[in-house]
């Protein structure tokens, strides 16, 4: 299995639970994130046999889903395209975490449409692992409600819990 991780940030608490993990960091986007799985494509480091976990951080909308929770992402679109240019990609389940439709987005508060919680990264990673033929796993620990000033975020809270969730996971 392959980890990436948008920031050192998002990787940190895995890293010292779990040192041996094979542990890759994007950058924080699409662009970045796209770059890199093309990078580790490229070079031969992900493969069709390859499992690549995407994990980081993601906002909900709303209260249904508790900061400190840690989910499964099953669905993904840009939001920020006009709708007629939306893509959605799906991918089936893999862990018995809770399964969330999400957002990507460049910034905060985008419209929420269905979806459950927001990241920045997810709609490129499932569209590469379509393309490049690799199983793509998204998981996001929740730290804050989407629109909420970054200084009320409860990083330290989710990146506990997903660094625990990442540990124990058997794909």
């Amino acid at each position: 299995m392959l980890y990436i991780f948008p920031t050192d940030l998002e990787a940190q608490h895995f890293r010292e639970i779990s040192p041996d993990s094979r542990v890759e960091i994007s950058g924080v986007g699409m662009v970045a994130t796209a770059t890199t799985i093309m990078r580790l494509v490229s070079s031969g480091d992900i493969t069709p046999a390859t499992i690549v976990i995407l994990a980081g951080v993601a906002g909900s909308y709303g209260e249904s889903i508790a900061v400190g929770d840690v989910v499964e992402v099953m669905e993904e679109c840009c939001a920020e395209l006009p709708s007629r240019f939306q893509v959605r990609y799906c991918v089936e389940p893999s862990t018995t975490l809770r399964n969330v439709v999400s957002n990507t987005v460049h910034s905060c508060s985008a419209m929420q449409g269905g979806a459950q919680v927001e990241n920045m990264e997810g709609a490129a990673f499932f569209a590469l692992a379509k393309e490049c033929g690799f199983r793509a796993v998204q998981i996001r620990a929740i730290s804050n409600r989407v629109g909420e000033s970054f200084e009320n975020w409860h990083l330290d809270e989710a990146l506990g819990a997903l660094a625990k969730v990442l540990q124990t996971l058997t794909l």
